[in-house]
């Protein structure tokens, strides 16, 4: 199971990327300042919307991995509930379960034996096909509507300490953040990928639980406040590490890269996004240290975090000269991943 706020899904942050990236940065939809240096306004213009279009795009990834890990857990969820719900010689066939955090999840589950489809937990055969209907898992604040199918490949140990992984299909999945969040909104997301999960306890009682998302192909529609937005996310290969203690984030890393395109406000766009390493954030998932390139259609932006301190390069013509350079504290950084 996950500790608390490991799937909160900050969904906002694609289609702030896209609008971003293509809406204001001049290069990187093929256009041209016109000159090497801009004028102060467009110079703070500029590193306005750098900052924004770094921050934002680096989330997609972490974000579209986090929805995977939350399809994953959720799922997790309701078998577990499923064993406590349903008589010992029942089968699962269209079964109606309580989702643990609010809302229902129609699940048929097929493969493996009778007993272990009843047994409260992944087994490795087994696939689950579920319909959630404002389901919230009980370690995931992101709301599912919609179907998935989740085939379950390998599974070895324990809850606590042990691997498992799945096949995850998503058709019309609408994840939306729960039902109090500041941000109203929802993606309606269709694809499929991977999940490769471990889970090791210390003695301590510390949680470290590693993720291996992979998603070749998904597309993503997005309607958040005045921000509407049709993506393509692709070449999703991304490892999320996250730490816990008494199921409370105590700080997680994320490595990986990613493609997005797609069209937002009248305009199309495509970014390819990816770490140099991991990004570590801290127990309030903000961003302590990291490296990650965003590389648009003519422009290349280099984003390192350290010590409390960014330092943003920006190519304007992806030429291999650094055009721009700008240090800013992290806060303003993570002020624009909004």
């Amino acid at each position: 199971m996950f500790p608390k706020k490991f799937s909160n899904f900050a969904l906002r942050h694609i289609s702030h990327a896209a609008a971003l990236a293509c809406g204001t940065l001049i290069t990187a939809c093929g256009g041209s300042s016109g000159s090497p240096e801009p004028d102060t306004s467009q110079s703070t213009q500029l590193l306005s919307t750098a900052s924004a279009s770094s921050a934002n795009s680096s989330q997609t990834g972490v974000d579209t991995a986090s929805s995977m890990d939350t399809i994953y857990s959720t799922t997790e969820a309701v078998v577990a509930a499923t064993s406590s719900t349903i008589g010992a010689s029942s089968t699962v066939t269209n079964t109606v379960v309580s989702c643990p955090g609010g809302g229902t999840a129609t699940l048929t589950i097929t493969g493996g034996t009778a007993a272990t489809q009843l047994n409260g937990r992944f087994d490795t055969g087994e696939r689950y096909m579920v319909t959630y209907a404002k389901c919230i898992g009980a370690y995931g604040y992101a709301q599912l509507n919609g179907s998935i199918e989740l085939d379950i490949t390998s599974v070895a140990g324990s809850t606590t300490s042990g691997t498992s992984a799945a096949n995850i299909k998503a058709t019309n999945l609408s994840l939306t953040p729960a039902p109090g969040s500041a941000v109203v909104g929802s993606t309606v997301f269709n694809g499929n990928g991977t999940v490769s999960r471990s889970v090791s306890t210390a003695p301590n009682g510390s949680v470290t639980t590693v993720s291996h998302v992979i998603v070749p192909n998904a597309t993503l529609n997005n309607s958040y406040g005045t921000r509407n937005g049709s993506f393509t996310l692709s070449d999703l290969d991304a490892t999320r590490t996250v730490n816990s203690m008494s199921g409370t984030v105590t700080g997680s890393q994320y490595s990986g890269y990613h493609t997005l395109s797609g069209s937002a406000r009248g305009l199309t766009f495509s970014l390819k996004i990816s770490t140099n390493g991991n990004i570590s954030y801290d127990s309030a998932g903000v961003i302590a240290t990291g490296q990650w390139t965003l590389v648009t259609a003519n422009a290349t932006i280099v984003t390192k975090v350290a010590n409390g301190t960014v330092v943003l390069t920006v190519d304007d013509s992806s030429n291999g000269t650094i055009d721009h350079t700008y240090t800013f504290p992290t806060a303003t950084l993570n002020a624009s991943a909004s």
